[in-house]
This record gives structure tokens, sequence and C-alpha cells, in this order.
């Protein structure tokens, strides 16, 4: 992709260093000003300034074989940066976003030693009474959220409890694997009266700037309500706050 100067109010040329800059860490390795040039689609003459002086600040480093990588003064910035990190406070505009466009029950849930569990839950106008609040943990094998994950993260993380879950219940895991199977296609997962009878939860992932899953991003409302399906305006809206979310997580498609 060609990189143009941005346009509008601003420094562009600060804007466009920085798009650079994301560029080449992007990467994930040394690059000459050659293959620079051409990842960023502007010429050699244009970005050796930039090299220049982001070389001079400790932004990047110039390393004997006239490769430029992250430097040590920006690895510094990532680390306060990650020091000063909320998941909490990063996540929830977009469910206060969810609930009042939709008028339902928008909750966050991150994975624990044990599985699933709410650490957010904003109450739509038609609540619907639970039992579940900030701090409960879910099924891992019956729950939205818990799914979404069984989906997402390694096996070794979730593996023991999934067993665990389908012993208790007396079932096999053929059917659980075609449901996992389907979830990392959709890239949503919708569990209908499973926890509770006649209550639907639908999930999809926030993704992390090494682009794991972080986080389950989750409506809850009345079976029947809302229309589930994968080209509906209730998924495209939740796909698309779970994106602008991974987003803000420092999460960029590669």
């Amino acid at each position: 992709m060609i990189m143009e100067e941005p346009k509008g109010h601003g420094i562009q040329s600060l804007e466009l260093g920085l798009d650079i800059l994301k560029k080449i860490a992007g990467v994930g390795k040394p690059l000459t000003v050659t293959e620079i040039s051409s990842l960023c689609g502007i010429s050699k003459s244009k970005l050796h300034r930039y090299l220049t002086s982001f070389s001079r600040s400790g932004i990047l480093q110039k390393n004997a074989d006239l490769k430029y990588t992250l430097g040590i003064d920006l690895i510094l910035l990532g680390i306060k940066a990650s020091e000063q990190f909320d998941i909490q406070s990063i996540c929830h505009p977009y469910l206060i976003q969810l609930k009042e466009y939709l008028n339902e029950t928008a909750a966050l849930a991150i994975w624990g030693e044990h599985g699933p569990f709410f650490i957010q839950w904003e109450a739509g106008n038609r609540a619907v009474n639970l039992g579940i609040k900030t701090g409960s943990q879910v099924s891992v094998t019956e729950s939205a959220p818990g799914k979404l994950f069984a989906a997402y993260l390694p096996a070794e993380r979730t593996q023991h409890l999934i067993d665990r879950e389908l012993s208790e219940r007396g079932i096999g895991m053929d059917s659980l694997t075609d449901e996992i199977m389907d979830i990392r296609q959709k890239g949503y997962c919708v569990s209908t009266d499973s926890v509770v009878p006649g209550i639907t939860a639908v999930s999809c992932p926030a993704l992390d700037i090494n682009g794991n899953i972080a986080a389950a991003l989750t409506v809850v409302f009345m079976t029947g309500a809302l229309d589930t399906s994968a080209t509906s305006e209730f998924i495209q809206l939740l796909q698309q706050k779970g994106s602008e979310l991974s987003r803000a997580l420092g999460y960029t498609l590669k």
C-alpha cells in the first residue's frame, strides 16, 4: 500500500513519520533503507530525513550492517505505555456504545486461571436477571465468552477445563469441536438458552497487539430480541466495535 501524506489539520510530517515507525515495527526485523522505502511507498531521499532524525533521537537504531531497527528510547516508551495500560478503562466506552445503541446489556469478559469471568457489566434498560454480575465466572463450554476463548486461545490453556466440564455433563468433545471451528470461521459466538433458559449471549473477540484474544465483547438479551445471523445489523455492529476495540488495544491487521 502506498503511504500518502495525511491531509487535514495537524503536523503532516509528524504523522507520516509515525506511520513509518509503525510499518517498521510491524515487520519485526531489521530493514535496509531500500526495504523501508518499498514498505512505505516513499522515495529514499524523502525517507532518509526521517530515518536520520529517528536515529539521532534514539527512536530507531542504525546497525553496523546499515539496517534499521527499533531504538532503545522507543522501546522504553513502549514499556512506560504498557505500565499505564488499563483494559477496563479502554473497553468501557465500547460497552456504553453497544448498550445505548441496542438498549441491551453489554459486558466484557477476560480469561482467568479458572476460565472466563466478567470484569464489566453494563445493564441495558431491558436488563435481564441472570444472577451474573461483575466478577462472575462462567462456563467454558456453555457460555458465549467461554466458547469464544476456547476457539481463540491455545488448547493448552483451555483443554483441561473443557475436559472437566464435558465430563461433568457426560458429553463428548465432537460437538464442541465442530462449534469451535464454526466460531473461528465466523468470528463470533452465539449461546442461546444454554446458561439461562430464554437468554441469548453473543461474544466477539477483542485482540491485543500480538493478535491474541484479550477479551470477549458480549451482548446479553432475551432470546429472539436481536437477529444473530451473520449479515444482521446487530452482528455487524458488534464485530465493528470488536475491531475498533482491538485497534485501541494495539492490534493492527497485517
